[in-house]
Order: structure tokens, then sequence, then C-alpha cells
């Protein structure tokens, strides 16, 4: 399955580990973008990256004609996976619990390209001025267009470290994880030193 990823120079060394997690396995399709502001999410004039990342997953979604996979780069891979969509237009992560519905990830995210999930996203675009934020366009579209997709969770084996800390941002406590995990996004912590801390942590006890 192909794998669409973007990301700018401040977050290069993360797309190294993925690559070299990834080990082959799938083919990667990458881009590089100029560097903006400060790699922190929602920090400065990043929201002008995520607005690239809802043209390249469009792109995308007119280009393949088989579902592929959309990730982000802080993702480190500890074994191959196959996600079979069945009838699904997108198979999403989970985030949290908002009001008592679960809010979903964009970091990992496996589309089925049609008119659906195009129609998704063009709406994303064209109210991007007021959304800031592809995760935040993709929640607040499928609650306000609730039959116009098909969609549904990844195992938590597609694994965030929000799963096992109650939704609190990590900050370098140890956790015994839940689940043996295909994949770690090593989102849910702050700067770059906690990001690799917290990798080295899932790493050690990884099956």
């Amino acid at each position: 399955m192909k794998i669409y990823t973007i990301h700018s120079p401040s977050h290069q060394k993360y797309f190294d580990l993925f690559r070299e997690s990834l080990n082959g396995r799938h083919e990667i399709i990458s881009r590089e973008v100029e560097q903006i502001s400060s790699p922190d999410y929602g920090a400065g004039d990043i929201i002008n990256i995520y607005r690239l990342m809802v043209l390249y997953i469009l792109e995308a979604l007119y280009k393949e004609t088989e579902p592929f996979l959309f990730m982000g780069v802080d993702i480190y891979f500890f074994k191959d996976f196959d996600i079979d969509l069945d009838e699904m237009d997108m198979l999403v992560t989970y985030e949290k619990d908002v009001c008592g519905l679960p809010t979903i990830c964009t970091g990992v995210m496996c589309l089925r390209p049609n008119k659906r999930t195009r129609k998704m996203f063009l709406w994303i675009l064209k109210h991007f001025d007021k959304l800031r934020d592809d995760q935040r366009g993709v929640n607040i579209y499928l609650y306000t267009h609730p039959f116009s997709i098909k969609w549904g969770l990844l195992p938590k084996e597609y694994y965030s470290i929000n799963y096992d800390n109650g939704n609190k941002i990590w900050n370098g406590e140890q956790i015994k994880l839940s689940v043996d995990p295909i994949l770690l996004h090593y989102h849910w912590t702050l700067g770059d030193e906690n990001r690799m801390k917290l990798l080295k942590m899932v790493k050690e006890q990884v099956c």
C-alpha cells in the first residue's frame, strides 16, 4: 500500500526514522515543504503546512485508484501491516472523547479515493481559513455530514500514548503499554527531547 507523507526540514530526522523503520515494505511518496515556523503543533504559521497537507491529500485522492495511507512522519513502525478498508471510505486513529463523542487523529489515515473522500477534503479546503487545521476539519465534517462518508477506527495497535495515559500530555512518565503496537505515533508530548524519550520507552517494551 502506498504511503503519502509531507514534512518540513525541522522534521527531517523523524522522516529518516519513519523510512528506516518501514524498511522498504511499502512505497513512500514524500514531499518536503519549506520551513515556515516552529515545528510544534498549532504554532505560528504552521497552519500553512496544514493547508498544504489538505492539498497534497486531494492530489492523491484524484491521482490514485486504490486505497492509500496518509501519515505524519512522527511515526515509527515495529512490524508490517495490512489494512483492509472493506466497505469503508476511511479508517483513522482515535484521538479522545469530546462531549461523549470520539474525535479522530489525521496522523494515520487510510483513504479510499472516491467522490465521498474528495468531497470531504474539498469542503475542508474551502473552509480552511476558519478551520485552520486538517484534523479539526475532518472531525467537524464527520459530525456535520454524518451520513456522507463511511468511516471507522483503526485498532489500538496503531498506537499512541494517549491510549494508556488518560489523554494527558506525556512528560516522561513510565507507562506500561496495553497492546503490542504495530507502530507508534509519538505525539501527545511536546518537544524533540520528549518525542525521542517516548519512542525509546515504547521500543523497550515492544515484543
